[in-house]
């Protein structure tokens, strides 16, 4: 994830759908990557040609969506804690 995007301060105004917008290249590769890996685990297994395909075709769009769920989950617990007036804990020593 990156948590970069969501120690920045214009994280708590700027509206959602842009947020996503902006790390939509960071969750795709993420998904690329968990789909890398159960291609791999599915090809050392020796599994059918359908299956790794379809299962590394999954392994990308379900990284892809986790990656965006997290990051809209920590921009919420981030617009909460600024509107509650809580620390900013990405500022501490």
């Amino acid at each position: 994830m990156c948590y970069d995007r969501l120690v920045d301060d214009d994280v708590v105004e700027t509206p959602l759908p842009e947020l996503l917008r902006s790390e939509l290249v960071c969750a795709l590769r993420n998904g690329a990557l968990a789909g890398v890996m159960v291609l791999a685990v599915l090809l050392f297994e020796g599994a059918p040609p359908w299956l790794v395909a379809a299962s590394t075709v999954g392994g990308v769009a379900l990284g892809a969506v986790l990656h965006e769920s997290v990051f809209a989950a920590g921009t919420l617990v981030q617009r909460i804690r600024a509107r509650a007036g809580g620390t900013d804990v990405s500022r501490s020593p």
